[in-house]
């Protein structure tokens, strides 16, 4: 059993006690945990101080928008937002996509802020401290190389989080909020390809709403992974649009999500091959990730249409 480091433990009920407490030197935040505590465990991360949502009523809230829209409380599990009527008769992919991750048990504790969060994954940095430092560590935590790309400029981690992808392929925005603003960003614009710090976000900011405009028609989420539950994604694909007019939205397979369009399956699937490079942060081959890139996308255009 591995034990967590040290910390300090708040639980403040209010949007303003939290932001002024993660404003804390070593503070982060904290609301499923599905993660974040697995990952204090690795000595991944070693707050000096958590910031629970978990008491933060105002975060589980659900509003329309005055464009026909909604917005969803970032503290929502993603078995709630997943059992939503609304969700559920206006984004689909957004569904599945919550349904996908891990497990029942997991989905009931994760949030939905959570895991637009999600840190990026590789298998050389999410690992006991103890394995990685019989490597040297790795460029993301502890070391000096990126054990993806040695010759590399940069962290390949990548983005994994299984709402991001059909999140951009919508238009949503997430709300931020801190002592100094609230401001919104564009889930689109929220990542950036950067493996060691991929999220533009300050570290004193709460994401506390997700937005979602009017739903534009129907959306498919696909993931492929070794099982399927419990395991992270291998590849994510968000598709939506009509006949001629098709986008498709690429998880897991860079540090920030990647996002093509074509008139037919055929040709958002080339473009998708033609996108992205998938490197070797699984243990499955990349030169098989990137074969199946083209093989998904199709699947996932091709089911718009059934």
């Amino acid at each position: 059993m591995l034990p967590f480091p040290v910390f300090a433990h708040v639980a403040p009920t209010s949007v303003s006690a939290a932001v002024a407490a993660i404003a804390s030197p070593g503070a982060r935040v904290v609301a499923g945990g599905t993660d974040l505590l697995p990952s204090m465990k690795h000595r991944l991360f070693e707050p000096t101080l958590l910031v629970s949502t978990r008491r933060i009523a105002g975060l589980r809230d659900v509003g329309r928008a005055d464009d026909g829209g909604m917005w969803l409380g970032s503290g929502l599990t993603l078995r709630e937002v997943s059992r939503l009527p609304e969700v559920k008769a206006e984004y689909p992919g957004l569904v599945a996509a919550c349904r996908s991750v891990a497990t029942p048990t997991i989905q009931a504790m994760a949030t939905l802020g959570g895991n637009v969060l999600l840190d990026t994954r590789c298998m050389y940095y999410n690992q006991p401290q103890g394995w990685r430092e019989a490597l040297g560590g790795c460029l993301k935590k502890d070391g000096s190389v990126c054990h993806v790309a040695p010759r590399g400029r940069g962290c390949y981690a990548t983005c994994s989080a299984d709402t991001v992808p059909t999140l951009v392929l919508l238009g949503a925005e997430v709300e931020l909020v801190s002592t100094r603003a609230v401001r919104r960003v564009p889930v689109a614009e929220l990542y950036r390809e950067d493996g060691i710090a991929p999220i533009r976000m300050e570290p004193d900011e709460l994401l506390t709403r997700v937005w979602l405009p009017r739903s534009a028609g129907a959306t498919v989420h696909r993931k492929l992974r070794p099982r399927q539950a419990i395991d992270y994604a291998q590849l994510l694909v968000a598709a939506g649009g009509q006949k001629g007019a098709y986008t498709v939205v690429l998880g897991a397979v860079t540090s920030s999500p990647v996002r093509v369009s074509g008139a037919d399956a055929e040709a958002v699937a080339e473009a998708a091959w033609r996108a992205v490079q998938p490197l070797a942060t699984q243990l499955s081959a990349a030169t098989w990730r990137k074969k199946m890139v083209r093989v998904e996308t199709r699947r996932a255009v091709e089911a718009l249409g059934s």
